[in-house]
């Protein structure tokens, strides 16, 4: 019985997938198979939407079933609701299933190649999806109803950095190139934007004017300038004119996407370039320096840089100045800069040194201290007599090391009362010696004022108390000229005998030069002395014209009978002789 049931169930299941295939192939014979085929667009409503099919009113006795996804837009959205007429072609006759599938992706394909072509014919921009990075990284698929081919270098007009980021945007092309035969082409994104910059950059120039302040943001730094951008191009900010100070490389003033304001210095339309400059937006700092920052002036400013001879200072925005490693501390050169100062350290400094025409200020840390030299002038007298040590003979002056970090110096006219070459002449470097103070004020390079021959004033003056006029002492002859004979009397008295007191006869100067040389002791009578202009004048020949009035003197008094006249005197002077 039970085979017999089933037997009858399977019979009557096939009778009815029978009965069912007959009534569709009856439906299919009523429905249009020319337009079912021919691919011709069919409009139809859409009815229900059920899962990820879409059910289409198409006007006949059975539905079109189309997939949801090709209602989706860019976005993943469905782009249209129940209720809503489509337009899609018939690809499928389901005779199992009893439906028609159909496809709006056909009907988007051929209405997206007509916008293609039209936007090419007339160079028209189309919007299009960028879907997809070719494998070998040389472009993208472009979906604009039909898939186009976007070259990488025509993606922008820059490089682009990150080419999987550009996957999923929306833009505007310019389709360059078409191929009706495979339904697809180029598209470039580039060629719009060079366009679009130029009409920009035109835009720009029109608009600008030299002297202008700008707004701008910096997009690339070198060794010779910064590039920054205000609009459409980039503009150059050289490196001189980013600030009125130093700079050594733009890097120590800016960064990239620092914002920036700048004025315009020079538009040159034919090339495309404009310069510009950011510390000509403020006046010059420089300029009425020497009243802002006088010579002696004290502030507080700012270390920017640390070198090995010294650190750079800076008083106000573009305006800097040397603290030299010798102007840090009055004890010696310090052995390296950072032992007194750091970069950022805020320090009071004085203005030792200006010149405006270089734009160039020396400044000085100890300068704010008293000076060794001042505090030891303060703990001593003019007059006082002291020791030092003799550090460096010079042509014109000697330095004298008076105590560690004080110097003393004695200029030549202070060696000796009488001229001299060379202080080499009295002093040997390294040597011990006792010097006067002379003034409680330093001189010109801050050293205290020293004298030499100041220490011989008691031996001038005792010379002159024992030496009238009329005293006859041996001196040495030191020099032979054309005006007279110096003579030395002592290491620190000189004498002077001129051409007329050195003989009887009117001898000529080459006479006198052959006759006396330098080194030979003689007899000199004294003629003058002045203590206080520390001058001595003497005679050679008048110490012969005084023995002879000694001898006259002498044979006067001896009685001598017959002798009446000088002449008899000096001849009876050489018989004695005889």
């Amino acid at each position: 019985m039970e085979e017999v049931k089933e037997t009858n169930n399977t019979e009557l299941e096939s009778s009815n997938e029978a009965e069912n295939s007959t009534e569709f192939s009856e439906l299919i014979e009523n429905y249009s198979l020319e337009s079912a085929g021919s691919g011709s667009f069919i409009d139809g409503q859409i009815v229900d939407i059920i899962d990820d099919k879409v059910i289409i009113d198409i006007k006949q006795k059975t539905e079109g079933i189309l997939d949801k996804q090709e209602l989706l837009d860019w976005d993943g959205n469905l782009k249209f609701n129940v209720g809503d007429t489509i337009t899609v072609v018939c690809k499928n006759i389901n005779m199992k299933e009893g439906y028609i599938t159909v496809s709006k992706k056909q009907v988007d394909k051929e209405e997206g190649w007509k916008k293609v072509k039209r936007a090419y014919e007339k160079s028209e921009l189309i919007s299009g999806r960028i879907i997809q990075l070719l494998e070998d990284r040389k472009g993208y698929m472009v979906e604009m109803g039909v898939n186009m081919f976007l070259p990488m270098s025509q993606v922008d007009i820059k490089k682009v950095k990150n080419p999987q980021a550009m996957v999923g945007k929306v833009l505007d092309f310019k389709v360059s190139r078409i191929n009706p035969k495979e339904m697809g082409g180029v598209v470039s994104r580039r060629a719009l934007l060079e366009r679009e910059r130029k009409e920009k950059i035109e835009q720009l120039f029109d608009e600008l004017e030299v002297g202008q302040i700008v707004k701008g943001v910096v997009t690339s730094i070198t060794d010779y300038g910064a590039f920054v951008n205000i609009g459409a191009m980039d503009g150059l900010v050289h490196k001189d004119n980013i600030s009125y100070g130093r700079v050594n490389h733009p890097k120590e003033k800016l960064r990239k996407g620092d914002e920036v304001e700048a004025k315009v210095l020079d538009l040159d339309k034919e090339n495309q370039r404009i310069s510009l400059g950011i510390k000509q937006k403020n006046p010059d700092p420089w300029v009425d320096i020497q009243n802002k920052y006088p010579v002696g002036h004290k502030l507080i400013a700012k270390a920017t840089k640390i070198v090995d001879f010294g650190a750079f200072i800076e008083l106000e925005d573009g305006v800097e100045g040397l603290l030299h490693i010798s102007d840090l501390t009055w004890e010696g050169k310090p052995k390296s800069v950072e032992e007194f100062v750091a970069v950022g350290d805020k320090l009071w400094v004085q203005v030792i040194e200006l010149k405006p025409e270089d734009k160039k200020i020396k400044l000085g840390l100890k300068q704010l201290e008293m000076r060794p030299e001042e505090k030891y002038i303060q703990n001593h007298e003019t007059g006082e007599i002291i020791k030092g040590v003799v550090k460096k003979i010079l042509k014109s002056r000697v330095f004298v090391e008076l105590e560690k970090g004080v110097e003393g110096a004695i200029k030549i006219s202070d060696i000796s009362y009488f001229r001299i070459e060379s202080p080499h002449e009295f002093l040997k470097e390294n040597e011990e010696i006792d010097v006067m103070i002379i003034s409680k004020e330093l001189d010109p390079n801050y050293k205290v004022k020293l004298g030499l021959k100041q220490l011989s004033n008691n031996e001038w003056k005792e010379f002159c108390n024992q030496n009238r006029p009329g005293s006859v002492i041996n001196v040495v002859v030191k020099k032979v000229n054309d005006k007279g004979i110096s003579v030395q009397i002592s290491k620190n008295i000189e004498g002077f005998i001129r051409l007329n007191e050195v003989d009887e006869k009117r001898l000529s100067f080459e006479e006198i030069e052959a006759m006396i040389k330098p080194g030979e002791t003689r007899e000199a009578l004294v003629v003058t002395s002045d203590y206080e202009r520390k001058r001595i004048y003497l005679s050679f020949r008048a110490v012969e014209k005084k023995r002879e009035r000694e001898e006259l003197e002498k044979y006067g008094k001896s009685g001598n009978e017959g002798i009446t006249t000088v002449g008899d005197l000096f001849q009876n002077a050489l018989d004695n002789k005889k």
